[in-house]
């Protein structure tokens, strides 16, 4: 029959050479190799010994084999098989497989032994470049996951907690998960229930309901025990039964917070506005009742002064403004008779928005008297503004505040009064501590509280703006 070969047996006879068969009796000593697999050793003649054997297997795998082949020759054992390198004469390194089985006498003791050895050495390639790109990938994928800004995490979701409800555990999670929730690590694998009792309910309800329904969903949420606000996208993962949910989040605590103030800086915007277009209507109103007819000039020089005012609260981020700036935004026009026709001299002191709006105008209206029947409508005239903080002398401290006319003739000055005609503004004027505003032909003193509140305010501006 060997003459009547095929092609395609006499090809399966050229690889014939990459599987061998051997028999080993131990206690004899006795190897038999078929010529297959001399060819796959690289050898002319099989070894006679056990020891001889080993001689050719890759020294970084010999120790295992030995021990694998001692324990097989152990009792109990009817077959075995192992992989492992050989280096051939050559140097040349394959990987085998070598697989047999064990035929024992009566006592147990294995009497010969049946093997077979195939070549693997391509198989082990392919499967070592597979696996190679296997743990690459893998390693892509971790290095990617420990690396991205998000937090991300695995929950296992169980619907059969010990109390009946649902419950959930982080199963994996990456480093951004600590940062961004502020869990410790040691929660990882850990019911929430458990192991944090106060995290809110809706967390247990929105992952459980992914779960269950296999429907992704995306949300923001706040968690009261975390302090943070979180941007959500949770979805289902592996198998149902695994009851496996994926979430992908970010900390957007610090968007809440800027839309907060933001909605704050709206109402508060809204708030002052409406404020303004009371006060310039105030403004309007007292410059038409003075009867001038340069109306439109006093009204013009007031919104002036009102806007300086503004320009320094917005300055100061709508906080405090420093008094004496809010002086010398007042008598711009004068700057370069500060230090010489006019001095300033008090402790730092600052005011609040509507205090500093208040007492603003009146500076602008006492500078513009000045400037037309007063210190300063002639060469030689002087104005001191002195302020003081009196603590203690009082239910509550006081401060006072002077305009005082040092030198110069005073050619006429108009009468202070009230913004209103009507006795009961004069008497709210006086409840309030607007009586403790006094002006005379040299001199121009107010004492309010430290603490005014806002009706008081306003009643020291319409007072003062009536000058």
């Amino acid at each position: 029959m060997a003459d009547d070969e095929t092609g395609d047996d006499a090809g399966l006879r050229g690889r014939d050479w990459q599987i061998g068969t051997y028999e080993w009796r131990p206690a004899e000593g006795r190897f038999a190799w078929s010529p297959e697999l001399l060819r796959i050793y690289g050898l002319e003649t099989a070894p006679s010994t056990a020891q001889g054997l080993s001689a050719f297997v890759h020294p970084e795998d010999r120790a295992r084999v030995e021990a694998e082949r001692s324990a097989a020759l152990g009792p109990g054992v009817g077959r075995y098989s192992h992989t492992f390198r050989i280096v051939r004469p050559d140097g040349t390194v394959r990987v085998i497989l070598d697989r047999g089985s064990i035929v024992r006498d009566p006592s147990g003791t294995a009497r010969v032994v049946h093997g077979v050895t195939i070549d693997v050495t391509d198989e082990a390639r392919l499967n070592d470049t597979a696996e190679r790109r296997r743990l690459a990938s893998e390693e892509r994928h971790r290095t990617l996951f420990d690396a991205i800004d998000e937090g991300f995490c695995i929950l296992e979701v169980r619907f059969d907690a010990p109390d009946g409800r649902t419950d959930y555990r982080v199963v994996e999670a990456n480093p951004a998960f600590y940062e961004r929730t502020g869990f410790l690590q040691a929660i990882l694998g850990r019911w929430l229930r458990e192991a944090a009792p106060a995290l809110e309910e809706h967390w247990y309800e929105v992952y459980g309901r992914v779960a269950e329904t296999r429907e992704a969903v995306r949300f923001e949420q706040q968690s009261e025990l975390l302090g943070r606000w979180f941007d959500v996208y949770a979805f289902p993962i592996d198998e149902p039964r695994h009851r496996h949910v994926a979430v992908l989040f970010n900390d957007i605590s610090e968007r809440k917070r800027h839309e907060e103030r933001a909605q704050l800086l709206m109402h508060e915007v809204s708030h002052r506005s409406k404020n303004m277009m009371g006060l310039v209507q105030a403004i309007a109103r007292q410059t038409a009742r003075s009867g001038a007819d340069d109306f439109a000039d006093r009204f013009g020089q007031r919104l002036q002064a009102l806007a300086a005012g503004q320009d320094l609260l917005v300055q100061n981020a709508w906080s405090t403004v420093p008094l004496a700036d809010l002086i010398r935004s007042q008598l711009g026009h004068f700057s370069d008779l500060f230090g010489v026709r006019i001095e300033t001299a008090g402790p730092p002191v600052s005011l609040r928005p509507d205090a500093a709006q208040a007492i603003g105008m009146a500076f602008h209206e006492l500078a513009t008297n000045a400037a037309k029947y007063g210190a300063l409508s002639n060469e030689g005239g002087r104005i001191l503004v002195g302020w003081s903080v009196e603590r203690g002398t009082a239910p509550e401290d006081r401060f006072l505040l002077s305009w005082r006319r040092a030198a110069g003739c005073r050619a006429r000055q108009p009468r202070l009064r009230h913004a209103g005609d009507d006795r009961a503004g004069r008497g709210e004027h006086r409840r309030r501590g607007v009586r403790r505003l006094r002006s005379g032909r040299a001199r121009m003193a107010a004492v309010l509280p430290c603490r005014p509140g806002p009706r008081l305010i306003r009643a020291f501006r319409s007072r003062m703006e009536g000058a």
